[in-house]
């Protein structure tokens, strides 16, 4: 396996950070860009240049000088906000790196994408990557990622080899969205339950992520501006997940039925007037923070499987483990 010299985007995140890491253990010369100049610091000893950095603003010949490959980890991630932000951050942020990218002569770009765009008020299984965009988008920032692997697939040519994620629910040590949000829910003792918790979906261990992208960029891929579904490959219910997250993090939590279409409902009344509100503000429930706990979504991963040769080790119960033990170590700090 050669070595390569690596832009990684957005690693001043949770998803950025483990890739720096997993892929300076494999030998690669890693260069972390972020906003966030202090979380940054956490990749100190891992790479070898670490660079604030605006994609959507600033320069980006000084962050890519000598790289030949990038893995674009960088998004603005939320239910909620204007579609200006969304546009910005993931598209023109997108757009601007890639055509950077070609200018500096990198060869290959790994960029995450979001399964959100498969996100839709039905249950769903084994979702493949074929895609045809809805006419009305859930959310902006699904609209977004969709947008953003567009400029992907049209940036990638002969001269630059392109690759498209799409990692489900991230999780793992360092996570500080999806598993801190659903505990500071149960801060209360009680917890809400959508549709009795029943909806089978899909998690990815970060470990699991990071790893196929260092073997990515380390082994190649064929083909150009491919996507690929990336998930643990091990659906369960909610509620499952709920139990094992509460019960490694010694919480007693009291189940709360929630019927979906009041739920929902009361979700729409809720956004109507978050809009009507000065600067718009999230609500507190939103229909897509709703439905992707009350609606079954399973990915297909048998493409990543087979032609990327991915195979999910760490199991759900090892993420969940690894989450624990960091949070209730250091991670809150």
């Amino acid at each position: 396996m050669s070595t390569h010299r690596v832009l990684v985007t957005g690693a001043s995140g949770f998803i950025g950070r483990h890739v720096v890491r997993e892929l300076a253990l494999r030998g690669h010369d890693v260069t972390a860009s972020g906003r966030e100049m202090v979380r940054l610091e956490a990749n100190r000893e891992s790479a070898r240049r670490i660079l604030c950095a605006d994609l959507a603003a600033d320069p980006l010949e000084p962050p890519l000088a000598g790289c030949d490959t990038v893995v674009h980890c960088a998004a603005l991630s939320a239910p909620w906000g204007p579609r200006a932000e969304f546009q910005r951050a993931n598209v023109l942020a997108t757009r601007r790196l890639l055509d950077a990218a070609r200018r500096s002569g990198v060869r290959r770009f790994i960029h995450l994408g979001s399964p959100s765009i498969y996100f839709r008020f039905r249950d769903q299984y084994d979702i493949g990557e074929a895609f045809v965009p809805p006419r009305r988008w859930i959310t902006e920032y699904a609209r977004s990622k969709w947008e953003s692997e567009d400029c992907v697939r049209d940036a990638g040519d002969g001269a630059l080899q392109t690759l498209i994620l799409r990692p489900r629910a991230v999780f793992g040590e360092g996570d500080r969205a999806i598993l801190p949000r659903l505990l500071a829910v149960a801060e209360r003792g009680w917890f809400p339950l959508v549709a009795g918790g029943e909806a089978l979906i899909d998690v990815t261990c970060v470990d699991n992520l990071s790893h196929l992208i260092a073997d990515c960029v380390g082994q190649g891929w064929t083909g150009s501006g491919q996507a690929y579904n990336v998930t643990n490959g091990e659906p369960l219910r909610v509620r499952d997940l709920l139990s094992a997250l509460f019960a490694r993090m010694g919480r007693q939590v009291r189940w709360v039925p929630l019927p979906r279409g009041p739920a929902l409902a009361a979700a729409w009344i809720a956004e109507q007037v978050a809009l009507r509100r000065s600067g718009q503000p999230e609500p507190k429930l939103t229909r897509y923070g709703l439905g992707v706990v009350g609606y079954a979504q399973t990915l297909d991963i048998r493409r990543a499987r087979q032609e990327l040769g991915y195979r999910p080790t760490p199991g759900i119960a090892a993420g969940l483990e690894g989450f624990a033990n960091a949070w209730n170590g250091h991670d809150r700090a």
